[in-house]
């Protein structure tokens, strides 16, 4: 493949003839280009987003078309019920109607009885004992009111009782209180003249002893003063010492912080500068790291960039994270006998697995999924394409550790298909048997390669084969992408509580394509590769194995295979028959033969290679190898990241941690000088106190003397005047004692007034209440004695009217037993329509609703119909808008490629030359330039630079080189012109590529209106 700085071009003699060729405005034409790229940028946009709306809608449409096809099913059943429910409808409306019949018959005999029995006999019956009950009624309830009213009469008379006692009591109280106080207010008079006699000789002696009291008072009050004072002065000495004791201590403990944090201040400066020193080493191997990552990405993006610029180019890879590489080298060759080393391998191995997992996933081709593999009679081309696919993968994996690529080998994929043959020959279900080890070492023996035999029977051994890494999947199934598959549980719900590795390592149906081409096998290419990519991530990085990793790359056991050749190939099978699980297989066959497995060169031919290389293998060679280098150096730019970010943090601590010491210095130093300040005023305090302490103890002697003498003082006269006081206290305590008690005593009689009044109004009422009970009690006793008599006569009434009726039955007896028998039957057929009714009701109310459930299923037919018809529309019109988009991006690609070409065609800076060579006995055709023979050569210097575009001759017209071929093929097949640059020299240069250098060269044929046909 050309490299992206050389220029395709055909210049014709005409053109060189020509000559006009003007230089382009370059500001005009890099404007233009800045806007192509946005222009291309937006219409990339638009694809993408169309394919995710056709993604969609394909989900939709499957999702109607399953719906659909479940609702169709159900209406069988469904049409059943209806069927089902309406005939036992009819059944019961049948029956509904002849026990209608049945009643109307037993009401026309039950009429007909009725008719001749006479009724007046039972109705005079009726009639009196109507009367007796009512008199009964009547003599019942006017008793039952006597009984209510004798109930109000004792109630009454008992309550009046009570009234009577209570209005005797509350007198009595009364009285005996009036008598009491009349008592009591002599006996008040009495004291209050004991006592104002005795107070009469008592107030001078009062005044004396007020005098001396306070005398007495006023000595203990100086006596307390002065303790008071004399305990603050020894409270403010012990304080001053206990203050100049804390402040001796702080003044220590200050002063050996202050020593600490001096010396914890400069460590943290030396620490300070060491990490700083750290964090410099480090940001410059993080730098160098962070410009080694960029230019790897950016050579990663430029080969990205051309392999993208065909969009039928998808170019998938395989990366392999550096942790896997890690954990196998670590385990390789380990003893794993013991359970828990065994634990711990798969343990590590499963997480590096699920790293490698979630790093790679399928890249889809749509141009792809149009291209149908008949897996039943793959054709060679088919099969070449898939090998290609899936041995680059398994050497990109390969490459990355370091070991030698596999070879694709044309004997190695006639052994494949051997095996694949032999697999559904044999209905090999791989699912439940592995490996048809026997047929591979007995196809191994006839391809020339090592076989193994059964020690047993000398048979080829079913045991084991050397050759083959077997991938069992569904037809049509394979995993979908780890996100797609945890959204799914996210929207879907996830009722088995799967972890995330059980949904990504999960397959699901995955097949787009008709039932008749599932029936005969048919799938597309895209989907293939997408299995056969699925099937090589699976043998590398499985959950819970890894012998086919270590099989594909020659890693642990299968070391012997790192280096020299591995002939390999890839071979597809497809199961004639269920599995034991009822699931069509399909088989993916991975076979590789090491160069020391090859016994007999003549038959498997090692010099059959087919080549994996194409004209865009160096690119995506440059693509993976700076992929892979990416992903090394991301991480170890990340970590060095996270370790100045953590030096950083270091740093940012020791700043604060000496901003803090730097403060804690300065306030110790506050602290110590504050210290001192304070132990300084509590020593002059503890200088003066200690005299005045003792003053105020010596007075306090004096005080003391003063207030025990005025005490004595009080004491002696107290004693004098003992007998006046003594009788003063009891004459004024006898005094408020006999005031207290008439001041009660009056209350008390206020209170039995209330009492008296409140029971004598009483007694008024409940008098008043037993004359109105007594005079309802009379007319009660009046109306009972009129309704026995009513009672009386109404008995005799009855006892005549039921001797008539005995008699009428006793002469009419056949009458009444017709009308008892017509009344029995009437009242079982009225029950039996009611039933039947009632049945009826119920099987109608069936029949209804099994309508309406298939009314309702055959519109959600019918609405699910007009769905997928919207969705396949949708569809349809997707796919025309994003395939109409993508012929418009190669078109204007490929209009990009010609005004580059020609932007180069530059008379004053480029000359050219035309050299035709003359093949003898060749016929020739003449053309602008002379004659130009079977093969000629048009060549263009560009400064030093010779590039050369052959034309060869075939039945007499001219063809172009294939480069230049596509390129004027594809310009005429868009249909459109190229994009105007504004520029004289391309409309002149592209007329005369267009018309005078292919009419001259007979290339008419070329530039017809032909459709380009996509394979």
């Amino acid at each position: 493949m050309k490299s992206k700085n050389s220029k395709l071009m055909y210049v014709s003699a005409a053109v060189l003839a020509a000559g006009a060729v003007a230089s382009a405005n370059t500001q005009n034409a890099h404007a233009a280009e800045v806007q192509k790229q946005a222009d291309k940028n937006a219409a990339q946009k638009t694809i993408d987003q169309n394919q995710k709306d056709l993604a969609q809608t394909q989900d939709q449409l499957n999702k109607a078309q399953a719906d659909r096809d479940d609702a169709v099913r159900k209406t069988s059943d469904t049409q059943a019920n209806v069927l089902t429910a309406d005939s036992n409808n009819q059944s019961a409306q049948n029956v509904l109607a002849n026990a209608q019949d049945q009643l109307k018959t037993a009401q026309v005999a039950y009429d007909k009885a009725q008719a001749n029995y006479d009724a007046s006999y039972e109705n005079n019956v009726k009639s009196a004992q109507n009367d007796v009950n009512k008199a009964n009624a009547d003599v019942q309830s006017t008793q039952e009111q006597i009984n209510v009213q004798n109930t109000k009469q004792a109630e009454a008379l008992n309550n009046r009782q009570g009234q009577e006692d209570a209005l005797k009591t509350n007198t009595e109280t009364l009285n005996k209180t009036n008598e009491e106080i009349s008592k009591t207010q002599g006996q008040v008079e009495q004291a209050q003249k004991t006592y104002d006699a005795v107070n009469k000789d008592y107030q001078p002696v009062k005044a004396e002893l007020d005098n001396q009291t306070k005398e007495a008072q006023d000595a203990q009050k100086a006596a307390q003063e002065n303790a008071k004072e004399l305990t603050q002065a020894q409270n403010e000495l012990k304080t001053a010492q206990d203050t100049a004791n804390k402040a001796a201590e702080t003044i220590n403990n200050a002063q050996a912080k202050l020593n600490s944090e001096t010396a914890a201040l400069n460590g943290a400066k030396t620490e300070l500068s060491n990490k700083q020193k750290q964090a410099s080493d480090l940001t410059s191997q993080r730098d160098q790291v962070a410009k080694d990552l960029q230019t790897a990405q950016n050579k990663m993006n430029t080969a990205k960039a051309e392999l993208d610029a065909d969009k039928d180019a998808v170019v998938n890879t395989m990366v392999m994270p550096q942790v896997y590489k890690n954990t196998v080298k670590k385990w390789n060759g380990k003893d794993l006998s013991k359970r828990s080393d065994m634990d711990q391998y798969k343990t590590e191995m499963a997480a590096a697995s699920w790293v490698g997992w979630t790093q790679n996933e399928y890249k889809h081709n749509d141009a792809e999924k149009n291209h149908m593999v008949d897996l039943k009679h793959m054709s060679r081309a088919d099969q070449i394409e898939l090998n290609k696919f899936g041995i680059d993968l398994i050497n990109q994996l390969r490459s990355q550790i370091g070991v030698d690529p596999w070879t694709f080998n044309e004997s190695a994929l006639n052994f494949a298909n051997a095996i694949a043959d032999r697999y559904v020959k044999d209905d090999w279900d791989s699912d439940k048997d592995g490996h048809d080890s026997a047929a591979i070492n007995e196809l191994a023996h006839k391809y020339g390669l090592s076989y193994t035999v059964s020690r047993k029977d000398g048979t080829y051994s079913s045991d084991g084969q050397y050759y083959e890494n077997l991938m069992t999947d569904r037809f049509g199934w394979t995993e979908i992408p780890f996100d797609q598959a945890k959204s799914n549980a996210d929207k879907f719900g996830n009722p088995y509580h799967y972890s995330d590795q059980q949904l990504a390592y999960n397959v699901n149906n995955t097949y787009a394509h008709s039932q008749e081409n599932y029936n005969n096998r048919l799938d597309d290419m895209d989907h293939l590769k997408n299995q056969v990519y699925n099937a090589v991530k699976r043998f590398a990085f499985n959950y819970n194995e890894w012998l086919h990793a270590y099989g594909i790359l020659s890693q642990d056991f299968f070391d012997y295979s790192a280096k020299g050749k591995n002939y390999a190939a890839i071979s597809f099978s497809v199961k004639p028959t269920k599995d034991r699980w009822g699931f069509d297989d399909m088989d993916i066959h991975v076979i590789n033969v090491h160069e020391s497995m090859v016994l007999d060169p003549k038959v498997f031919n090692v010099n059959a290679t087919i080549p994996l290389k194409d004209d865009k293998s160096a690119l995506k060679k440059q693509y993976i190898d700076n992929l892979v280098l990416v992903n090394t150096l991301t991480p170890k730019k990340a970590n060095l990241d996270n370790q100045i970010n953590g030096l950083n943090n270091d740093i940012k601590g020791l700043n604060t941690r000496i901003s803090d010491l730097t403060k804690s210095i300065s306030d110790t130093n506050k602290a110590l000088a504050d210290a001192k300040a304070t132990k300084a005023d509590a020593d002059k305090k503890i200088a003066v106190l200690p005299g005045r302490v003792q003053e105020l103890k010596d007075k306090q002697a004096s005080l003391n003397e003063a207030q025990s003498k005025a005490e004595a003082d009080l004491a002696t006269y107290q004693a004098k005047n003992k007998d006046l006081l003594a009788q003063f206290n009891a004459a004024k305590a006898n005094l408020d004692k006999l005031t207290a008690k008439l001041n009660d005593l009056n209350s008390a009689k206020s209170k039995a007034e209330s009492s008296v009044a409140e029971s004598k109004a009483n007694l008024d009422k409940v008098t008043s209440e037993l004359s109105a009970i007594s005079s309802r009690l009379d007319e009660l006793k009046a109306k009972l004695s009129t309704a026995k008599t009513t009672k009386e006569q109404a008995d005799a009434n009855l006892a005549k009217a039921k001797a008539a009726y005995d008699e009428y039955v006793s002469t009419h007896k056949d009458v009444i037993d017709n009308l008892n028998k017509a009344n029995s039957e009437l009242a079982d057929k009225t029950k039996a329509y009611n039933e039947a009714k009632e049945d009826a009701a119920k099987t109608d109310k069936e029949y209804q609703a099994a309508q309406d459930e298939l009314t309702k299923l055959n519109n959600h037919i019918e609405d699910l119909s007009t769905a997928i018809a919207n969705y396949e529309s949708k569809i349809k019109q997707l796919n025309t808008t994003i395939n109409k988009q993508k012929a418009d991006q190669k078109r204007a690609a490929l209009d990009a490629q010609i005004n580059k070409a020609l932007d180069n065609v530059s008379a004053p800076k480029h000359t050219a030359t035309t050299t035709t060579r003359v093949q003898a006995g060749t016929s020739s055709s003449v053309g602008l330039a002379g004659a130009v023979d079977s093969v000629g050569t048009v060549s263009t210097t560009q400064s030093g630079e010779t590039l050369t575009n052959t034309v060869v001759r075939s039945n007499n017209a001219s063809v172009l080189s294939p480069q230049t071929k596509k390129l004027v093929a594809q310009a005429n097949a868009s249909k459109n012109s190229l994009p105007q640059t504004g520029a004289n020299d391309k409309l002149s240069v592209f007329a005369a590529l267009a018309g005078l250098s292919l009419a001259s060269l007979g290339l008419g044929s070329l530039v017809g209106d032909k459709k380009r046909k996509c394979n």
